[in-house]
């Protein structure tokens, strides 16, 4: 989240809305509010994660962890693979993300979902220097936080799918209303997504199918 303070942010109903705008029907979406009492519902594994991280970043990941497991409906250990995603039950596939305030995730167990990917960002404006490592010189006219956002949920996507580390300006964006591509330009992989603004926030959400996954 580059240069983000969403310390005045509040939590408002306009949100769950919003999720469920860009979702389609067999992904499950959600949010919670953090809060540290979400650290007594965390597993051994997952406690001994955080156990040397600061108040805040625990709190995060607490409350990650029971968002969840709500949209899972299982009573399970989520823990951290080597790579950082959650080590999820078979058949699943999710996405997780946060703001200073809240976690937002998507979930499905439909066969046909290769890989999600979900990222919320406060609308706020970004600093030049910032916007200039966000958007490519060929997306000067985006707003950098929104575009921040989007490249961040396929990201994501790409990454659960064993995609290589990626600068900002390796991804294209191609947004086109409250949808938008996503193209990891040198590899030739395209994402499609879809994108709203919703209680002072942009939200962006990446679902890639067996019939729509498409690499060079």
């Amino acid at each position: 989240m580059p240069g983000t303070d969403a310390t005045e942010l509040v939590v408002v109903p306009e949100l769950a809305d919003g999720l469920v705008a860009i979702a389609p029907e067999d992904v499950e979406v959600g949010w919670r509010r953090i809060t540290p009492a979400d650290l007594r519902s965390l597993w051994p594994i997952e406690a001994e994660h955080i156990a040397r991280a600061v108040p805040i970043r625990q709190h995060e990941f607490a409350t990650g962890r029971a968002l969840l497991r709500e949209l899972i409906g299982e009573t399970v250990a989520i823990p951290v693979a080597a790579d950082r995603r959650p080590v999820l039950p078979n058949g699943v596939q999710a996405s997780l993300a946060h703001d200073r305030q809240l976690a937002v995730a998507a979930m499905t167990r439909a066969p046909g979902i290769r890989a999600l990917g979900i990222d919320v960002e406060p609308a706020t404006l970004l600093e030049p220097e910032i916007a200039r490592m966000v958007l490519r010189p060929d997306e000067r006219g985006l707003d950098a936080h929104h575009a921040f956002t989007m490249k961040e949920a396929a990201y994501k996507a790409w990454s659960t799918l064993g995609g290589r580390l990626l600068d900002h300006h390796d991804v294209r964006l191609s947004p086109d209303g409250d949808r938008f591509g996503a193209e990891v330009v040198d590899d030739g992989a395209r994402f499609e997504g879809r994108t709203v603004l919703a209680g002072g926030r942009w939200l962006a959400l990446v679902v890639v199918r067996d019939i729509q996954w498409r690499s060079t």
